[in-house]
């Protein structure tokens, strides 16, 4: 589904279980933070329904500002614009991570690039349009991730 939100049974804070779970299948774990499986499971995930008014997806990967204790990061999101009772504007947004972060001193050498999902027609074609950028093909190959799975609100 893109940018619908989805059953009502299931809130976006639910979701990350399922998310985990469906990382678990892939074999993805702490121990073996596989950014390329962890893809394959995001793919899989962001069809689940969950109740919101609208869903978003984005790739980021940069090197982050080590200098101000930010780490470098490979990162998949999903976005949960939620509304109040009203339906109108929106009010809060939620999201869940898979975040492989780069702890120092480790660098991946890359720029920031972040691609949001809104800029494509659907789901299938921003997968498309990421797994083609080199900046992505870099981040698969990188070693030394540590894993972060979570959910927060912004």
């Amino acid at each position: 589904m893109f940018g619908g939100g989805g059953s009502p049974d299931v809130t976006p804070e639910e979701t990350e279980p399922l998310l985990r779970q469906m990382l678990a299948e892939e074999g993805v774990s702490e121990a073996r933070p596989d950014p390329a499986a962890a893809w394959e499971a995001f793919k899989r995930y962001v069809a689940v329904p969950a109740a919101c008014a609208r869903d978003y997806l984005f790739f980021q990967i940069g090197d982050g500002r080590p200098e101000y204790g930010s780490d470098g990061y490979f990162d998949f999101t999903r976005e949960f614009e939620m509304r109040g009772a009203s339906g109108d504007e929106p009010v809060w947004f939620e999201q869940v991570h898979v975040e492989f972060k780069v702890p120092p001193p480790l660098r991946l050498g890359l720029g920031t690039v972040t691609v949001y999902s809104e800029d494509f027609p659907d789901y299938a074609e921003f997968f498309a349009a990421v797994e083609q950028l080199p900046a992505f093909r870099a981040g698969l190959a990188f070693s030394g991730y540590v894993l972060a799975v979570y959910h927060t609100g912004v």
